[in-house]
């Protein structure tokens, strides 16, 4: 008796998501090897890095990435429309490419601001207080720029969007706020060690990432 395969194939959207998931490890993988490279030269060292500066390098690293790719992607109708829909067979209107562009925008600043402190505490050991009043003014300049796209992003989205956005803010908030203040009371009662505010803020990020990717994930966004 001969066995006959019924292989499913792989849907359109499916090749899509697989491709894109693909292209995303593929970068990663190098931003690493560059990382790890320029570490054994000499050229940063990672000594003394914590758990959350490396997080925050890694999140940086995928912020930095994903933006370029978006904001490359806006420059052509139908890669952004396949990008927003892996089952679009049409092009994008502008309005949605201008839209993509400005999310692609929001997240290159968004992993330049990870990167920065990290990256600049690492390379000048110790920093004069000028070069980091320096760079910490930049980062005030870029967190309005970024907060300015982010309004016009508000303002051009539709309904399920900012539905979505506000969706993924209340979790965030919620599951967040119950979890740090557990952990503060631990703190408090040495149960569990001190978090700097940088930790804080690598957790956040992480979480509010994952949180957004499965809320975009559940309603169609790719």
């Amino acid at each position: 008796m001969n066995a006959t395969s019924t292989r499913t194939p792989l849907g359109r959207a499916n090749r899509t998501r697989l491709a894109m998931m693909a292209a995303g490890m593929v970068a990663g993988a190098l931003g690493a090897v560059v990382g790890i490279r320029a570490a054994e030269g000499g050229f940063i060292s990672l000594d003394g890095l914590g758990w959350s500066g490396h997080l925050g390098l890694w999140l940086a690293m995928v912020l930095f990435i994903s933006g370029l790719f978006c904001v490359a992607a806006s420059f052509s109708s139908r890669l952004t429309a396949r990008s927003l829909d892996p089952e679009s067979t049409g092009a994008a209107r502008p309005a949605q490419m201008t839209f993509y562009r400005l999310q692609g925008a929001v997240l290159v600043l968004a992993g330049l601001m990870m990167g920065a402190p990290v990256l600049a505490a690492q390379l000048v050991d110790p920093m004069p207080p000028e070069l980091a009043m320096a760079v910490m003014a930049a980062l005030v300049a870029a967190s309005i720029s970024q907060t300015a796209l982010n309004l016009s992003l508000w303002t051009r989205a539709d309904e399920m969007m900012r539905r979505m956005i506000s969706e993924v803010g209340a979790i965030c908030f919620w599951v967040l706020q119950a979890l740090f203040f557990l952990w503060a009371a631990a703190e408090v009662l040495g149960l569990a060690p001190a978090l700097s505010s940088w930790d804080l803020m690598t957790v956040l990020m992480t979480a509010y990432l994952c949180i957004s990717a499965g809320a975009a994930y559940a309603r169609g966004y790719h």
